[in-house]
């Protein structure tokens, strides 16, 4: 009888510790946010005069505050119509309140687009447009 009782006991004990466990898990996934950042990609001028400067500025935020500190944020463009032409790929860093911005300018008319590439909080966003340049 006392040995039934020793592993009745110990039987109950494990129990204890492994719902204990359970309970930080749910927890800790309660806490677990998988909220996407948001990315609101302008394109200003639009249209854009050919050798004019034309500002791209991707605006990053997450659950709703400024991101400041994106693992990386690039803006990559191109002309629509040239199938063989090379992407341009700038990096820019944060000019403060969640912004990243870079002053382009170019030298072909026609409609381009652009693409931020914008990797924050474990996750990335790619946002485009399509701008004009006459």
């Amino acid at each position: 009888m006392k040995r039934s009782g020793w592993l009745l006991a110990a039987f109950i004990l494990t129990l204890t510790l492994l719902g204990g466990c359970a309970r930080t898990e749910s927890t800790a996934m309660e806490n677990f946010s998988l909220a996407p950042i948001k990315v609101q990609l302008e394109v200003t001028p639009d249209p854009v005069q050919i050798g004019e400067t034309v500002t791209f500025t991707a605006t990053v935020t997450h659950q709703e505050q400024i991101v400041d500190d994106a693992d990386e944020v690039t803006f990559e463009f191109w002309r629509e119509d040239d199938t063989e032409g090379e992407h341009g790929q700038v990096t820019v860093t944060s000019a403060g309140n969640g912004t990243y911005v870079l002053e382009q300018s170019f030298d072909e008319p026609g409609t381009y687009k652009v693409i931020s590439h914008v990797t924050a909080r474990d996750q990335h966003s790619m946002p485009s447009k399509s701008f004009t340049v006459q």
